[in-house]
């Protein structure tokens, strides 16, 4: 064995902390797996498709509605600084989902019913906000927990969101209630993900809100100013980036194109994001305290670009050779399309997971301007990929091929700039 091959792989707390992370991955993974199989056999393609693009938007608003403070939870050196932060992070999303409530409520008072045709719309969107702010809350939740190191109580958590989203998506699929069940499976996994973080607070660190100060929280809300007038609008870009192909595939072609990408999507990004949330949360914990004391982040970025690579390579080899096949003998014949939707997206997925995994860098070396501009491109290539193959070739295969063959590129693209901003501020940080 190489040196460099073992000390990728010796024994370090970056590989132990991500090991506990995906394991429990792993378990949550295994659980979706087992049961997809049946669920898109009591769940159409359709079906599927108008859940996806629902959640999309529940999901993309609950991103930003802590105006992204939430990233501040981890850096502090202070335990009651921490603590603040993440009541500045939840009370904004609070209060922001709030104000979505009643701008449904006043919408649907005026005019809503002539907006949204789709009745399952109709009936869906006053939880919107509800379900926002789960998603807002559990994102802090995650920050803080990660602080405190306790990557089993995280892992935990994705195994507890899991089982509880497919085990009603099922039972309330079994008993035909369409496509309602999705949706409420999906609630329901956000709810107990949620409660599993708050009973752990008031179990095991209650000492912790005694810490509460609204002075210290309006000081370091000024503090951190930067992150909602910096990295919000990168968010929200990249929001474009991710759920606008969801957006612009419903609006081109139908929403059973949207249900096969989607199963694409999940079966490809949602084992690989979470491991590469993994990934990056150890990553943003051990670099951000690398760059305090003024270490080296560049053998810890090429390591975590291993590893990444590493753990992509497998589903990237599976999908491009057996995609169509697998896909459509495990989840059934009306699937099969979203096979060779795999097979066409999983060189970009493979790229933009490896990318995933050092994401934190930008916001740890003070680079997150020159991401925003980055990510901008990203967004705009996605839409013109997309958009192109919609409104010129009509064929969303041609789409998807565009799509994939670009954003792999930028992907890289992005990869390499991160490595050499890290490379540069290291060398500064020496001279």
């Amino acid at each position: 064995m190489t040196p460099m091959r073992i000390n990728l792989f010796r024994s370090s707390d970056f590989l132990k902390n991500s090991a506990k992370l995906v394991a429990g991955t792993a378990m949550a993974q295994a659980i979706s797996f087992l049961v997809t199989p049946l669920i898109t056999r009591l769940y159409t393609p359709a079906d599927v498709g108008v859940f996806t693009f629902f959640i999309s938007i529940a999901g993309g608003i609950g991103l930003i509605a802590t105006l992204r403070y939430e990233m501040a939870v981890v850096p502090q050196k202070e335990e009651k600084d921490s603590v603040n932060v993440a009541f500045i992070a939840l009370g904004i999303a609070f209060f922001l989902c709030l104000a979505l409530t009643a701008i449904i409520l006043l919408v649907n008072f005026l005019f809503l019913p002539g907006l949204l045709t789709n009745p399952v719309y109709r009936q869906w969107i006053y939880l919107l906000p509800v379900m926002a702010f789960m998603v807002a809350s559990g994102n802090v939740f995650q920050q803080w927990y990660n602080r405190k190191k306790e990557y089993r109580t995280l892992a935990t958590a994705k195994v507890v969101n899991a089982a509880g989203n497919n085990f009603l998506t099922l039972l309330l699929g079994f008993l035909g209630i369409g496509v309602w069940g999705l949706l409420a499976g999906n609630f329901f996994g956000l709810l107990v993900f949620n409660l599993f973080f708050v009973i752990g607070i008031l179990m095991r660190h209650r000492e912790n809100l005694r810490h509460f100060d609204i002075s210290s929280q309006k000081s370091l809300a000024r503090k951190y100013k930067d992150l909602p007038l910096a990295n919000t609008p990168q968010i929200l870009v990249e929001l474009v980036q991710v759920y606008g192909i969801i957006f612009l595939l419903q609006a081109f072609f139908s929403a059973e194109i949207v249900g096969w990408y989607s199963l694409s999507q999940r079966l490809l990004q949602a084992p690989l994001t979470l491991i590469g949330t993994s990934f990056a949360q150890v990553f943003y914990k051990e670099a951000s305290e690398r760059h305090v004391n003024q270490g080296n982040l560049t053998d810890l970025t090429k390591k975590t670009i291993k590893m990444a690579a590493i753990v992509a390579f497998l589903p990237l080899i599976t999908m491009l050779t057996m995609g169509p096949w697998l896909i459509g003998f495990i989840f059934g014949p009306a699937w099969h399309e979203a096979g060779v939707y795999a097979r066409i997206l999983a060189p970009w997925l493979f790229f933009d997971f490896i990318r995933a995994s050092i994401s934190y860098t930008p916001i740890i070396i003070g680079k997150t301007r020159t991401m925003f501009y980055i990510t901008v491109i990203g967004a705009l290539l996605m839409i013109a990929q997309i958009s192109l193959g919609g409104l010129f070739f009509k064929n969303e295969i041609l789409s998807l091929i565009l799509l994939s063959g670009t954003l792999s590129l930028y992907s890289i693209g992005v990869i390499l700039w991160i490595v050499h901003s890290v490379k540069t501020e290291t060398t500064f940080s020496r001279a």
